[in-house]
């Protein structure tokens, strides 16, 4: 398939993960793709493994944290390609050393935790808008997580930040609609990033997949074909929504694996 070809993307947190996988995906079915990431020196190794590829990239230095370097990434990449087809707020993530339950919760983390994953998808949006409009159209793609669905016992600010990110799905959908452009988000449960195989023991990994409706743990490929299709044509009349891609973790009632799985 070559859904992309001709069209630019921008993917934040591009060099490994979710990020990673979804610039391989964009990137194997004819797109360009800007691939913005924090850490220098891996978004450039692997810039210049895909160019060997001969695909398209442009790696680029992003901090998410710094609306400066929202605002040269987009310019960036109109000096370089002149327009902007998609954007995919991948980046994300917590300290849970400081990111723990309502009572015990940082407070002085506040600002880095929305400002990572929340600020950084409002502004990056706000910056692509207007080159979108110009082509008469483009696609958002807003990363979420289960969590801005769900409680859990830590992570309190990054599920609340992610549940207000799937709300800005639904608002920037309604206010940017009349222009062509649609923005979606993905949720993902578990999946088995190398951050998650990292900081996640084998323990916690079985637990999850033990509630689980299906009998595996997601991989980052699984959450770059949701994105994949989001950003496609082939999702032309869908906008506002928010995809849950997450193994039926969500579907049912807690009891179930206890009740089938004795």
């Amino acid at each position: 398939m070559q859904r992309f070809k001709d069209k630019v993307a921008i993917v934040t947190g591009a060099a490994s993960g979710i990020g990673e996988a979804t610039t391989r995906r964009i990137t194997s079915e004819g797109g360009a793709v800007v691939m913005a990431d924090f850490v220098k020196d891996r978004n450039e190794l692997l810039a210049r493994e895909l160019t060997i590829a001969k695909a398209n990239v442009l790696p680029v230095y992003f901090s998410a944290e710094e609306t400066e370097s929202c605002r040269k990434l987009v310019e960036t990449t109109l000096e370089r390609y002149g327009r902007i087809d998609i954007l995919v707020n991948n980046v994300g993530g917590t300290d849970l050393q400081r990111d723990k339950d309502i009572e015990t919760l940082d407070i002085t983390y506040f600002d880095q935790a929305f400002h990572l994953n929340l600020r950084s998808a409002v502004y990056l949006s706000q910056l692509v808008i207007p080159a979108m409009s110009r082509q008469k159209g483009g696609n958002i793609v807003n990363i979420a997580s289960i969590g801005g669905f769900t409680g859990d016992f830590r992570g309190t600010y990054y599920g609340a930040a992610k549940a207000a990110l799937i709300n800005l799905t639904r608002y920037t959908a309604t206010q940017t609609g009349h222009h062509n452009i649609r923005c979606n988000a993905v949720a993902p449960g578990l999946v088995l990033t190398p951050a998650a195989l990292k900081n996640l023991p084998e323990e916690t990994r079985r637990i999850f997949a033990r509630h689980n409706a299906l009998p595996y743990l997601g991989e980052p490929q699984d959450i770059a074909a949701a994105v994949a299709f989001l950003a496609s044509e082939e999702a032309r009349y869908l906008t506002g929504q928010t995809l849950v891609v997450d193994g039926g973790l969500t579907i049912h009632n807690p009891t179930v694996a206890d009740f089938t799985n004795p």
